[in-house]
């Protein structure tokens, strides 16, 4: 099987790496992909104009570029947006759909909109940092009760500011999230806090969905990378 692991914002394909050992010693093909405008050494002002579509596109390129059919498509997070789309368009190459701790897209809604986030907050961080939506800080990320101490100070040195206009531009579906076969893994009071949990309640009712819990906080793939990679594997067993 095909598995496409795609990272939330501010990281690059880095992020996976512990999880994508895991699934290689199953036998998996494992791709970690890093989107436009969040590799480290990318200019400021070309990640700044980054759109949406362009993360959709890396994906659909990726895919045909590799020829890649059987794919169990992997979104953490912010790019929960990405793949949910990606997915619809590409149906018949994705297997499966995984959303970890993410966003889900809606027709015509941004990530902020359906976030649970102060839209008029964050965009004006967006402005004040040149187009980049930017990362935790280290106070911030010390806050996070389920990361330690080195995975901390890991994150702090290797997340990016995410190009903005990714999470403010809106999400397109060419098929209702419904029809896809999908696992959405999270903890307790992750959809809660959004404003997707109407979604989520009616995708629950669908045979094709399934929703795991897990613990760990946010980071999963730091935190708690065995049961993730269990689950991940368990969706094609």
């Amino acid at each position: 099987m095909n598995y496409i692991l795609v990272p939330g914002a501010w990281m690059g394909g880095w992020i996976w790496e512990e999880v994508a050992s895991s699934l290689r010693d199953r036998d998996h093909n494992v791709h970690e992909l890093t989107l436009s405008g969040l590799h480290p050494d990318v200019d400021s002002a070309d990640a700044a104009g980054v759109r949406l579509i362009t993360h959709v596109q890396d994906v659909l390129n990726y895919l045909a570029s590799n020829n890649l059919e059987q794919v169990v498509l992997v979104g953490h997070s912010y790019s929960g947006i990405v793949v949910g789309q990606v997915a619809a368009q590409v149906h018949e190459l994705v297997t499966h759909t995984v959303f970890i701790e993410a966003f889900l897209p809606i027709d015509g809604k941004s990530l902020l909109e359906v976030s649970g986030l102060d839209v008029g907050h964050e965009r004006s961080l967006i402005e004040a940092n040149s187009g980049l939506w930017p990362a935790p800080t280290l106070d911030e990320l010390k806050q996070q009760s389920s990361l330690n101490k080195e995975q901390v100070k890991f994150l702090a040195s290797r997340l990016v500011g995410h190009p903005g206009r990714t999470i403010t531009d809106p999400a397109v579906l060419t098929r209702p999230l419904s029809l896809l076969r999908a696992t959405f893994i999270a903890g307790e009071g992750w959809l809660s806090e959004s404003r997707e949990s109407e979604l989520a309640d009616a995708l629950r009712r669908e045979t094709s969905w399934s929703f795991r819990a897990i613990e760990g906080g946010h980071w999963l793939m730091l935190t708690n990378p065995d049961q993730l990679s269990d689950l991940l594997h368990e969706v094609v067993s």
